[in-house]
């Protein structure tokens, strides 16, 4: 009985000590992750901010003419913003959603003071 009390004993502490030792190595990987991923989006970031990779909105009435102008826009900008990239509609429309009207059926919507959807001209 004793025999058998020691020899479950040790089973016990093997099983024990092997549970600890993956954790450990789960820890350590997890770590080193963590790490590669916080160097990862310090690249990122570093490209955002940049000064190289920002574009200039094309200046004047016709910025709405630039394919790229429109790819510029989000839902976070306000009227302002985008009147600086595009410049003025040809036409506005209001209610619950203003609607901005550009030429060759270019379109800006807002709702609450922010882009809510856009359609680009036909280029």
């Amino acid at each position: 009985m004793f025999k058998t009390i020691i020899i479950f004993g040790f089973l016990s502490l093997a099983v024990v000590s092997n549970s600890f030792a993956s954790d450990s190595d789960r820890i350590d990987q997890l770590e080193k992750d963590l790490q590669e991923t916080k160097l990862r989006l310090l690249k990122l970031e570093s490209l955002l901010i940049k000064p190289s990779n920002v574009q200039k909105p094309a200046a004047s009435s016709e910025g709405w003419k630039s394919k790229p102008n429109w790819r510029k826009l989000t839902k976070e900008l306000n009227p302002s913003e985008v009147q600086s990239l595009l410049g003025e509609p040809q036409n506005v429309r209001g209610g619950n959603f203003t609607i901005w009207d550009y030429q060759n059926g270019g379109r800006v919507v807002f709702y609450e003071g922010k882009v809510y959807q856009w359609a680009e001209p036909q280029f």
